[in-house]
């Protein structure tokens, strides 16, 4: 097997890092006097109770929220005092995210999907199509790049996923429970690919999860408590070499799928209506205040999960909505700072 020689670069350098959320008369310590250090390269997990400051941890690290105190740098790039600008340019230059709930926009193709980073990086449409196909033939979904997420499987959804936070190269890799929503022989899969992604494209990857088989799988293990440190564990094995395009029984992968001709139903009447889907392409420089406005009117998302759910930009907000409605959300959302895409559903 090649061995990887790494240069002594740290890709993560978090020192005293603290995280207060104000949340009526109340203050929660999300983080609270964290230091952790990754050198370049490696597989590391991050676990711990809910609660324990992990998605908080990554928002920091991907450069979507900002700490109260205490300083975080990614591969040299000092992150905590960075202007909104920077902090964008970062998230789409130098990380990548997949989430346990996949965030794929309805109306787009899976390689559409994979094109949305690029897109926004102003790569050149024939540029932008050809690095899509090549990510979604690397994930194993060459034959399904035509298709939208609702034919998809579960399994698939997260490989389209994973081949979209690869767009723009990025040198981290956050996956927060990426196999969260999957069974245990489709989650084994994605866990193939995503130890192939950081032994063959030497990436750096930081796993969040509650799965204590997959943690075991990396080669640094980071527990947290209360928004502390509490230990670190290195793997004292050798991590196994993970198989490239790992194929899996498409028969169990397909019990995932989720076609349900109800909600195609309520498609083609909301087009006749000509309603509109919201989407988030940007934060832009106030997000407390962009979280604010999603949790109103979306009071089914907990103010804590907003700012988690924008890791992954661009967020479809709303779908159906009436057209007077998203042009009054879309001025609201610009006014706090964010690009808004309005889009007939009709054009999906």
């Amino acid at each position: 097997m090649r061995q990887r020689i790494r240069p002594h670069m740290s890709a993560i350098e978090a020192q005293q890092l603290s995280r207060i959320y104000q949340v009526g008369d109340e203050e929660v310590r999300a983080l609270d006097g964290l230091t952790i250090s990754l050198e370049r390269g490696r597989l590391a997990a991050v676990v711990g109770p809910s609660g324990s400051g992990k998605s908080t941890l990554m928002a920091l690290l991907g450069g979507l929220d900002t700490p109260s105190s205490g300083t975080v740098s990614v591969y040299g790039q000092k992150l905590d005092g960075m202007d909104p600008v920077d902090l964008a340019a970062y998230r789409r230059s130098t990380v990548g995210f997949v989430f346990q709930d996949f965030f794929l926009l309805s109306h787009l193709t899976a390689v559409e999907n994979v094109e949305v980073p690029l897109k926004l990086s102003q790569i050149s449409r024939q540029e932008r199509r050809a690095r899509a196909n090549e990510l979604i033939k690397l994930v194993g979904l060459g034959h399904r790049g035509d298709h939208r997420p609702q034919q998809l499987s579960g399994g698939e959804r997260q490989r389209v996923a994973i081949a979209r936070a690869l767009a723009n190269r990025p040198k981290l890799l956050l996956a927060d429970e990426p196999t969260g929503n999957l069974d245990e022989k489709t989650g084994h899969a994605i866990t193939e690919i995503l130890l192939n992604l950081n032994k063959e494209q030497d990436i750096t990857v930081v796993l969040v999860t509650h799965n204590l088989e997959l943690a075991e799988k990396t080669e640094i293990q980071f527990r947290l408590g209360g928004g502390k440190l509490q230990h670190t564990t290195k793997s004292t094995k050798e991590i196994s070499s993970p198989v490239i395009e790992p194929k899996i029984d498409m028969a169990q992968d397909q019990s995932q799928e989720i076609v349900e001709p109800k909600e195609i139903e309520i498609t083609v009447e909301a087009t006749q209506s000509a309603t509109k889907n919201i989407i988030i392409l940007e934060t832009g420089f106030c997000q407390t205040e962009a979280t604010n406005i999603i949790h109103e009117i979306r009071p089914d998302l907990g103010i804590f999960q907003i700012p988690h759910l924008l890791n992954s930009l661009p967020f479809t907000v709303l779908e159906n909505v009436e057209s007077e409605k998203a042009e009054e959300l879309r001025d609201r959302f610009e006014a706090a700072g964010c690009v808004v895409e309005v889009g007939n559903t009709s054009e999906s």
